[in-house]
């Protein structure tokens, strides 16, 4: 029996492949902008738009802030408070006894491992120097990393909860040495530019 749709069918197959032969490449072109260079992040359209994609901006660092300026803002007070911590192994006032670690009074400026009558490992005593509030930050941050081998495990990771706790050691002395002076704006613009620089020759 003759089927009497039979030439629809067959025109119907011939649309098809006509569209897929001529409109395959336009919709191709449509979704992936073909014929341009360049951008990845816009999407050209057959009817002429542009529709801009979303695209994950690398998040923007936060401008570091210096020591000084950290401790220009500390306060000795909230520093005690969580000086609470250290207690159980160090002592604060004047002529205070050594504990499981040294007494700290008048610790800022004071020689690295130079507290009479303390036993301190040998990590420390090869150290050398003077507990600057530089170095002294750098310790509370992480005392394992920054002077491996000494007794001392403990951590500190935000900058201005140090700074309070530099604030409070720096104020155990009868002349307590100044924080440290922050640098000058032109100075420290001029520090940017330097790096801005660096970072350019690197690439």
């Amino acid at each position: 029996m003759k089927d009497p749709l039979f030439g629809n069918k067959i025109a119907a197959a011939i649309l098809a492949a006509l569209l897929l032969i001529f409109g395959l490449p336009q919709l191709t072109a449509a979704l992936f902008g073909g014929g341009h260079h360049g951008g990845g992040d816009e999407l050209h359209l057959a009817y002429g738009g542009d529709i801009q994609l979303e695209t994950t901006a690398p998040a923007e660092e936060e401008p570091k802030v210096s020591l000084a300026e950290l401790l220009a803002n500390a306060s000795a007070a909230g520093g005690e408070r969580r000086a609470a911590l250290c207690r159980s192994c160090h002592t604060f006032e004047e002529g205070g006894a050594n504990g499981t670690g040294p007494n700290l009074w008048d610790i800022v400026n004071r020689p690295v491992a130079g507290h009479a009558g303390f036993s301190y490992t040998n990590a420390l005593q090869e150290a050398g120097g003077v507990w600057t509030y530089e170095r002294l930050d750098a310790y509370l941050k992480n005392s394992q990393e920054y002077i491996p081998g000494t007794a001392m495990v403990q951590r500190f990771p935000r900058d201005d909860q140090r700074a309070d706790l530099l604030a409070y050691l720096g104020s155990l002395s009868a002349d307590p040495v100044p924080f440290p002076e922050p640098a000058p704006a032109a100075e420290e613009d001029e520090e940017a530019a330097e790096e801005a620089a660096t970072e350019d020759d690197a690439h």
